[in-house]
């Protein structure tokens, strides 16, 4: 009896971490001037829910693809609007100078991107993310 007690407990608690449904988010990111998006392949795109404390990420893709995953792999985000930064990869070598960001700094942050988007609950979102370059 214990053991079916404790198992209970344990299903409660990784239940209640999950912290509710996500929706699929299916990106792209597209410069605003045309230029070839193959240069951010391995650049982060992360969604943070405003007013939560949840937040999702994916990879940018070669051909400017990225999908989002909050709790598990390509789960999606949490419906709500979010608020978008997108990072660089980090250097493979600490010791050498990160190279040159090929996105405006601007976007590096939550705060400064100036990108929300609004993911609705129970279906497939698709977001196109249009940036400048540095």
């Amino acid at each position: 009896m214990k053991r079916f007690v404790a198992m209970l407990v344990g299903l409660a608690v990784v239940a209640g971490c999950g912290g509710g449904a996500t929706a699929p988010v299916n990106g792209r990111v597209k410069f605003k001037n045309g230029s070839d998006v193959t240069v951010l392949a391995g650049y982060s795109v992360s969604f943070e829910l405003e007013g939560a404390k949840s937040s999702g990420i994916g990879e940018i893709q070669p051909d400017g693809s990225f999908k989002i995953s909050t709790f598990g792999a390509d789960d999606g985000a949490l419906p709500g609007k979010h608020r978008v930064a997108i990072s660089p990869p980090l250097s493979p070598d600490p010791d050498k100078p990160m190279p040159k960001p090929k996105v405006a700094a601007k976007y590096s942050g939550f705060e400064t991107s100036g990108i929300v988007v609004e993911i609705k609950p129970g279906k497939s979102n698709d977001v196109v993310l249009d940036v400048e370059g540095p």
